[in-house]
């Protein structure tokens, strides 16, 4: 499996037969907007235009923007509820289709938290998101998780890789903190790399690691 970013949580993930798209976003973030063939997008947030650039992907992909379960091409896709109720202010009419998502394929078991924001996760979220092998977490602030909240959810769930996404980047136009501030707080200086090659037999027992990902262009 190799695993690329672009930048905020939008990802590339191209498995055996299958490639996956995470929160393709747009030109109003202003980065390049990630492009490919692909046979699954999803989106944690569909109704937010830095999460839902679905037409930058081609090749007719499966489309995920919500919760629910989904098999495709042997990709089992969980999309988990984001918030665990509505807001009071929130009219009952309204549906809020944030997701986060389990992505399995190839045994390895992805936690993709998009654009995540509640601090920590439920019982009930941490049980659907299951046992991670590699854990996606935002970790910028301004709305979604910061340095110190990102680092007790990554304790939470103690996935064997964590790959920061959603901070600061040249050009990105929102105003993120860097991803320093999350490597000082969890402890580790993380490995940079252009892209993540991974397969189910290079994980370690009890030893988490941090990957950043280069964005791609």
């Amino acid at each position: 499996m190799n695993i690329y970013w672009y930048g905020l949580s939008s990802y590339k993930i191209v498995s055996k037969d299958v490639t996956i798209f995470t929160d393709p976003f747009g030109k109003s973030s202003g980065l390049t907007p990630p492009r490919g063939a692909g046979q699954i997008v999803l989106s944690s947030d569909p109704d937010n235009e830095l999460y839902n650039n679905f037409s930058a992907i081609s090749g007719d992909p499966f489309i995920i923007n919500g919760p629910g379960e989904y098999d495709v091409k042997g990709v089992f896709v969980r999309g988990i509820p984001m918030n665990t109720g509505a807001k009071k202010e929130e009219k009952k009419s309204s549906v809020d289709r944030r997701a986060i998502y389990s992505i399995n394929a190839e045994g390895i078991n992805i936690a993709f938290l998009g654009n995540f924001s509640e601090n920590t996760l439920t019982e009930s979220q941490e049980e659907a998101l299951g046992e991670a092998d590699i854990l996606i977490i935002p970790v910028g602030g301004k709305g979604g998780l910061d340095a110190s909240s990102a680092t007790e959810l990554s304790n939470q769930l103690e996935p064997f890789i964590i790959i920061p996404s959603h901070y600061k980047t040249s050009g990105l136009k929102i105003k993120l903190d860097s991803v320093d501030e999350f490597l000082k707080e969890f402890g580790d200086k993380g490995e940079d790399m252009e892209k993540l090659l991974i397969k189910k037999s290079d994980f370690e027992e009890e030893k988490t690691k941090v990957v950043t990902l280069s964005p791609q262009r």
